[in-house]
């Protein structure tokens, strides 16, 4: 192989590590984390679909001096090899702030998730039983992403390749929530309701009345 093709092959995986850099790995002395929820534990039931379903409130701190713009993104793998889901992507956060209250409205833009339509937070809510891993992930920029698409087109991919480049620092806060017992109930719940009904039109009464 010519001396060429070794240098973009270098380059080429030199460009995925820095993809994954930014979405797997935290920064020393940045640190996220929030007053509802401690890392790794379980997340209460009011910032879950089963609840009220608002956002948690979380708070940063030890951001570089030269931080310009804030990006959040919560996100879920599935099973081990699958793709992230993804249920907040908030961005064009100012510099100035280091907090989201319970259920922020009007600071940054709240782009898709994989949930619904809503351009909002989208509340864990799964189906499958067993404990499932949510993660925040706050990401300090050195300048405003540069967003050319609608905020119904900003996903957890499109908004990693945005920032990837002007990223100087991020930081993680992972949770828990586990719907089993709820599960149960709900599929005792859809199987009652799922029950065909009697025939209005048929009488009940013994035959010859």
């Amino acid at each position: 192989m010519k001396p060429f093709v070794y240098f973009v092959c270098g380059l080429f995986l030199i460009q995925i590590e820095a993809a994954e850099t930014v979405a797997s790995k935290t920064t020393p002395g940045f640190v996220l984390k929030s007053s509802a929820v401690a890392e790794g534990a379980a997340i209460p039931v009011e910032f879950t679909g089963d609840g009220a379903g608002v956002s948690p409130p979380i708070e940063w701190k030890g951001a570089p001096a030269k931080t310009k713009s804030y990006v959040v993104i919560m996100h879920h793998f599935p099973h081990e090899g699958d793709p992230a889901r993804w249920y907040w992507t908030l961005y064009n956060i100012p510099a100035n702030v280091t907090s989201l209250p319970k259920g922020v409205k009007g600071i940054g833009i709240n782009g898709s998730n994989c949930v619904s339509a809503d351009l909002a937070y989208a509340p864990p809510h799964s189906k499958g039983p067993g404990m499932k891993k949510y993660t925040i992930t706050v990401y300090a920029l050195s300048e405003a992403p540069k967003i050319s698409v609608p905020a119904k087109q900003v996903n957890r991919d499109a908004l990693l390749a945005v920032i990837k480049g002007i990223t100087l620092a991020q930081a993680e806060l992972n949770f828990t929530y586990d719907r089993t017992g709820l599960v149960g109930a709900e599929s005792s719940s859809e199987t009652r309701l799922a029950k065909p009904k009697r025939d209005a039109g048929k009488s009940n009464a013994p035959a010859g009345q």
